[in-house]
């Protein structure tokens, strides 16, 4: 028996481009079901691959499925009677894995509200009222940071550990804040907080396909404090900015590379399968004390390539599948203008800016020889070079 859970688990390891090295899809396919359908130790297995643990992350089930965005979920489905289905819905809904990306947790936690949360009630009852929302920094904490007169200055940890640490508390803190929200949901009948609708709330929720998820869940707030080091708290926007700037973070590391992915499911709400590829990344400075929560999604497939950066004051959505630069060419997307009226002296053009919307729609592509600033305002009410990419207007 041991030595079919050992095959079980060399078969779930690799990634879906990789499959074909080691077995046919179907026979593949068969072969889980079969071994979930029939053994214990199998189906604990399985679990362990629907919590995205290593070194399962990547694995080929959590391809795409027939009649769903994950074979996963509809293995689940096809090979586990009811009981044991409405318990690895509920696993995944309230595990504390920070690799599970949201939408699969929402994917799952739509599914266990369909059958029913059964005994798994007041697990999901106990979730909801011993949360504790983070705290938001407000104006006064703000005007007292340190500056040296551009940026304001915040403690970072000098070691590599203490860097990693802080991520990981970061990804165990939002991890809390999404089992929250879709436990409530689930609760709730899945009457999720709607957001004013726009063409951006309309991209979102017609690209993650599921009732669970509100436009709102993407709505990234960056005066959001995390645990630092010391006693001392930092915001989402200066953990951003940490793992842009850190060069141990633009290294395919063994033990750094995952948790910083783990960073971007949890914190970021990446969609499953998406990329944030090395030297690349997302970032938000505040202008003044200004720090307005702006739309971050991306969806599943869709890639940040090598060397891309989003500036997100104004915000950006990238539906399945997008392609933005790669290859290490240097790629600012920027999301918002910096504007001077007239008279007024050069730098105050800092603390003013008009922000806009960055959307890459299904399959769109940036291309990889694209080199430098795109300045996403220059191109509100008329269309940009590249089919699919275009400038939303920032809701007022």
């Amino acid at each position: 028996m041991t030595q079919i859970i050992e095959d079980l688990s060399t078969l779930l390891r690799p990634a879906k481009d990789m499959l074909a090295e080691v077995s046919d899809r179907e026979a593949a396919v068969a072969q889980v079901t079969s071994q979930i359908k029939n053994d214990d130790a199998a189906r604990a297995l399985f679990a362990q691959v629907c919590r995205f643990e290593a070194p399962f992350t990547a694995s080929w089930v959590h391809g795409p499925g027939d009649d769903s965005p994950y074979l996963s979920l509809e293995l689940a489905a096809a090979s586990l009677d009811d009981d044991r289905y409405r318990a690895q819905l509920a696993d995944i809904v309230l595990s504390t894995s920070t690799s599970i990306p949201f939408d699969y947790r929402a994917l799952a936690a739509e599914k266990l509200l369909q059958v029913g949360a059964g005994e798994f009630t007041g697990a999901l009852e106990e979730v909801v009222d011993s949360y504790e929302p983070l705290p938001v920094r407000g104006l006064q904490a703000k005007i007292a940071v340190p500056t040296d007169g551009i940026d304001h200055l915040f403690d970072i940890p000098d070691t590599v550990t203490g860097r990693l640490n802080i991520l990981i508390a970061a990804s165990r803190a939002k991890t809390l804040e999404s089992r929250y929200l879709l436990a409530g949901r689930v609760l709730g009948n899945g009457v999720a907080e709607t957001a004013p609708e726009g063409e951006p709330e309309r991209l979102i929720l017609e690209d993650v396909g599921t009732t669970m998820v509100s436009p709102l869940d993407y709505l990234v707030p960056w005066d959001q404090e995390f645990p630092g080091e010391n006693g001392s708290n930092l915001t989402l926007a200066e953990l951003m900015r940490i793992t842009l700037m850190c060069g141990e973070f633009q290294l395919p590391d063994t033990t750094v590379r995952p948790i910083l992915v783990d960073f971007y499911r949890s914190v970021l709400r990446t969609g499953g399968r998406s990329i944030i590829g090395l030297a690349a990344g997302v970032f938000h400075v505040e202008h003044g004390t200004l720090a307005t929560p702006s739309y971050y999604y991306q969806g599943r497939d869709a890639i940040l390539g090598k060397g891309c950066v989003i500036d997100c004051v104004g915000g950006a959505v990238l539906q399945a599948g997008s392609f933005l630069g790669g290859g290490y060419m240097p790629i600012l997307i920027h999301t918002h203008k910096h504007i001077r009226k007239s008279n007024q002296a050069a730098a105050s053009e800092r603390k003013q800016i008009l922000p806009c919307i960055f959307a890459a729609e299904a399959g769109a592509r940036y291309p990889m020889d694209a080199i430098g600033l795109f300045e996403t305002v220059d191109y509100l009410g008329r269309e940009t070079p590249y089919e699919g990419i275009r400038a939303i207007p920032h809701a007022k």
